[in-house]
């Protein structure tokens, strides 16, 4: 039974998480909801950790940045991560994104 109140999109975007102590690290969002997303990366996280993340669209030009996530879990080189702030032109994006995954195209 899946709990999860947002609906999650596979998608492949490019991310760069960044927070202390680890700097920054690179990986690839493998999909994505309004609340959060799932992260495949070298990068070891723990739950509680407090990252931002900023990832990239194809066609688009500016990344989309969360100011502040955390990481929800950690497995196996995928961290779950669940966002806290997002700020209103970024938050924006994201909805205009998840609307065109909602509807079947391409991110």
């Amino acid at each position: 039974m899946d709990l999860r109140r947002q609906q999650r999109f596979p998608v492949h975007f490019q991310s760069v998480l960044s927070g202390q102590p680890r700097g920054e690290s690179v990986g690839t969002i493998m999909n994505l909801s309004k609340s959060g997303c799932r992260v495949k990366t070298a990068s070891q996280g723990y739950s509680g950790m407090q990252v931002t993340l900023r990832f990239v669209v194809a066609g688009e030009t500016l990344p989309i940045c969360i100011e502040r996530a955390a990481v929800r879990w950690s497995r196996e080189g995928e961290l779950g991560v669940g966002f806290i702030t997002v700020a209103s032109p970024h938050q924006e994006r994201l909805g205009q994104l998840l609307e065109r995954l909602k509807q079947g195209l391409p991110g």
